[in-house]
């Protein structure tokens, strides 16, 4: 019964998903019409201009931004879930800022060894953990303590990471464009194993779903409904991390989604996160899809960073938020 719900209001997402991706195939530098998409699909075997452009360039990078755009607003539902707070998201209680100075410092040091992902993962998961340690108090989690612990260390990493991109700019070129947020260039050999850890990742938060509904009730309330919490939140923030740092590893720092795709979905299919999470994960692709094609080829200044056009759509809908929490809490 609760598949058959999921699989109900899950149609018009993967709907979107499919219109967006189709979207993406088809806009760009060079456009491609119906008919040449549809002669690609049909012979995918024999080569043409057209043929490169979808399955070697394009493709790869609106499957990228499509788990990218899952992922993190997987995370980010997660985060609010956990944190009873829904400003929560893996930007904003630092763990990208995290990320991103794990990559640098594996790319500087140890720049062949090919650790850029673990270092990722590192960086996040050494964020999260310490900025929840610093709210957590009284056998609870401060919630304006974590945000504010976040959001400093969010400002000290990047401040950090910018450093040390200076002090060794002529090794850092790459990293600088990674830094802005960006999926062109991708190939398939880059993108495979990651894209399969963030989908293995994802499919193990679904079966915490229960939990997340109790941890909505508050911490004292989810141990009473038999919810271990701190080893709970233990694997949650590990998975989320890992989420937020493959992200990290495959389109640089990309911000918001995390926080605007669970707080819209919330409000459309309401807070059950047996339905919640998979639908999040599909609406952070679909936006991420089309923020890709967006930052792709924007008239009159050609491609830009996704990272931008990501913030300049989710940075006001954050405004939003802060606003009606302020006004609900007054």
């Amino acid at each position: 019964m609760v598949s058959l719900k999921i699989i109900k209001q899950g149609f018009i997402p993967v709907l979107l998903l499919i219109m967006a991706l189709l979207a993406g195939i088809s806009y760009g530098p060079v456009p491609l019409s119906w008919h040449q998409l549809q002669q690609i699909l049909e012979t995918p075997q024999k080569p043409s201009i057209a043929g490169i452009i979808v399955w070697d360039i394009r493709l790869p990078r609106l499957i990228t931004a499509a788990v990218v755009g899952g992922g993190l607003s997987m995370a980010g539902a997660v985060m609010q879930a956990l944190f009873k707070n829904p400003l929560a998201d893996p930007y904003i209680v630092g763990a990208s800022s995290g990320a991103g100075f794990g990559a640098v410092i594996v790319t500087l040091f140890w720049p062949a060894s090919g650790f850029l992902g673990i270092g990722a993962f590192i960086g996040a998961l050494a964020t999260v953990f310490f900025a929840y340690l610093l709210a957590r108090g009284e056998g609870r989690v401060h919630m304006l303590t974590l945000i504010l612990t976040g959001y400093a260390l969010s400002l000290v990493l990047g401040a950090l990471t910018t450093f040390v991109m200076l002090a060794h700019r002529e090794s850092m070129n790459q990293i600088f464009a990674w830094e802005l947020g960006g999926i062109h260039g991708i190939s398939w050999h880059h993108l495979f194993w990651p894209v399969i850890l963030m989908l293995a990742t994802s499919l193990a938060i679904l079966p915490s779903a229960p939990e997340l509904n109790a941890y909505y009730l508050g911490e004292e309330q989810a141990h009473y409904l038999g919810v271990n919490v701190p080893l709970s939140q233990s694997v949650l923030l590990i998975l989320t991390s890992l989420l937020t740092a493959l992200a990290v590893y495959l389109a640089g720092l990309i911000g918001f989604v995390g926080l605007v795709i669970p707080h819209v979905v919330r409000r459309l299919y309401g807070s059950d996160h047996t339905t919640l999470l998979p639908i999040v994960f599909v609406m952070g692709a679909v936006f991420l899809v089309a923020a890709d094609v967006i930052a792709e080829h924007v008239p009159r200044i050609g491609m830009v960073p996704l990272g931008l056009v990501s913030a300049i759509i989710g940075g006001p809908y954050f405004i939003y938020l802060l606003i009606k929490t302020k006004v609900t809490s007054s």
